[in-house]
């Protein structure tokens, strides 16, 4: 099953709203036991939590190596809009890791039809496209937790109660934990992530759906 697209200004109901902030208060005093700083609201998250970039050279020359390898360093460094332009070259001829970053820059820069460029380059490896389901972002100078309004009820596919549970408390864990984008999912992380109530049928769900899941995309 394919992600749907979702319009970014499209209004999320007042009652998914309230469901959520409910949730996120539930969440905090029963998995951290403290209220949560940090606001959680619906939203199309543009982080990703995909495994980091590898290269493979292939049929690759040592000078397109070379520049794949600048490409992947431009984007560590969080240079977006130049390993974008570093990388068209290597989506062009259908590079399949570069294809992926390059995938993955395009919602870090927030690109206009992203996802539909994403769907015509994930045909390099799949016809699925599959999307973040939360992230933690500065928006406005505040940090925040975005839900995908894709689990909503008024513009999603209304996921199950404990769906939403499990992607408030990964994002939350992320911020107790205190993890790095060089090692989001450490050994204590996985261990603690694994530990949520219903995992098993929240990450089933998640995948059947197209979103990205600690345990990989697919079922």
């Amino acid at each position: 099953m394919g992600a749907r697209r979702f319009n970014i200004h499209e209004q999320i109901s007042s009652a998914d709203e309230l469901f959520l902030a409910r949730l996120a208060a539930e969440v905090s005093e029963c998995h951290f036991r403290a209220p949560s700083h940090i606001r959680v609201r619906w939203g199309i998250p543009s982080a990703s939590e995909a495994d980091e970039p590898k290269l493979h050279p292939g049929d690759l020359t040592k000078v397109q190596l070379c520049d794949l390898e600048a490409a992947v360093v431009l984007f560590l460094k969080q240079d977006y809009a130049a390993a974008k332009s570093a990388l068209e070259p290597f989506v062009a001829i259908n590079h399949e890791e570069a294809s992926k970053l390059y995938i993955k820059i395009l919602q870090k820069l927030r690109v206009a039809d992203w996802d539909k460029i994403a769907r015509r380059i994930n045909r390099v490896s799949t016809d699925t496209l599959f999307v973040p389901a939360g992230s933690t972002e500065v928006i406005d100078g505040q940090k925040v937790i975005l839900i995908h309004q894709g689990l909503s009820k008024s513009l999603g596919h209304d996921a199950p109660r404990c769906v939403v549970k499990y992607v408030t408390h990964h994002e939350m864990l992320h911020e107790q934990l205190g993890t790095s984008p060089e090692d989001p999912h450490p050994p204590l992380f996985r261990r603690l992530d694994r530990s949520f109530p219903e995992r098993s049928r929240t990450i089933a769900w998640l995948q059947k759906h197209s979103f990205h899941t600690i345990d990989g995309v697919r079922a």
